[in-house]
């Protein structure tokens, strides 16, 4: 038996990966699945100009590239009228945090960022971003493959390092802000499972950041984990009363306990 035909899609899909090897295989995926109109470029360079060459209906970008990072070029697409409307899915196939500093507000319409990624799951999403496919997103299988979604709020280098390299391990993705309002502005754009934070932050603290989340319809029920140098009985009543369900000191906390 013959399988069946795949009906041509019209929308041009640009994809900037450095990964030579997945790169050609999410354009593989979606040739299969119907889409034509595929452009693949290698570097930062190269991709910023074939957005504004072929002004494709979406971008797919690596947050990592050989000649700099995507970051980049997230910043002068949303600076362009002409080209910051056009849907861009943002990845990091190696499950490093996004820096949610450098994501202008709105500029992203999906984060990709799971180590276990793969090219049929950006394919499905595709499909719905552009309704090609026949089930909601709520229930959407490639959603329920992806990781759970941590936002990190911390300012600390090492501590950060450290419970980076944990939650990824784990298999979380993982979106990381380095203040308060930098946690603001994530919360905005990303609707995460679990807060893991600290209480002393630049700009503003982590009981204004929970204060935040709970008037958020959105995020009111979003599990918040302390994480902090601050361990008087008040602080940690204090976090409790706004909703965070675990209160963990720097100072003794194990790696097995977060």
């Amino acid at each position: 038996m013959q399988p069946a035909a795949v009906t041509p899609k019209k929308e041009k899909i640009l994809i900037i990966e450095s990964d030579t090897t997945f790169g050609a295989q999410v354009a593989e995926a979606l040739k299969a699945a119907g889409y034509e109109q595929l452009f693949l470029m290698k570097s930062a360079a190269d991709g910023m100009k074939a957005i504004y060459d072929y002004l494709p209906h979406l971008v797919i970008l690596d947050a990592t590239l050989s000649d700099g990072d995507g970051y980049g070029i997230l910043a002068k697409k949303q600076a362009e009228p002409l080209i910051s409307k056009i849907p861009l899915f943002l990845m990091s196939t190696q499950g490093s945090p996004i820096d949610m500093s450098k994501v202008p507000a709105n500029s992203v319409k999906e984060f990709l960022i799971s180590t276990h990624v793969s090219p049929l799951d950006i394919v499905s999403k595709i499909d719905h971003q552009f309704g090609h496919d026949q089930k909601p997103a709520a229930t959407d299988a490639s959603d329920e493959a992806l990781s759970k979604k941590i936002l990190w709020v911390e300012d600390d280098r090492l501590i950060g390092s450290i419970l980076a390299k944990k939650l990824v391990a784990t298999g979380f993705d993982l979106f990381h802000a380095k203040s308060g309002q930098e946690a603001l502005e994530a919360m905005k754009q990303v609707v995460p499972d679990a807060i893991v934070l600290d209480l002393v932050l630049p700009g503003m603290s982590g009981f204004d950041i929970l204060q935040a989340a709970r008037r958020d319809p959105r995020l009111k029920s979003v599990p918040a984990m302390i994480l902090s140098n601050l361990s008087k009985q008040s602080d940690i009543e204090r976090a409790k009363a706004l909703g965070a369900q675990k209160f963990l000191v720097k100072a003794s906390v194990s790696l097995d306990q977060i």
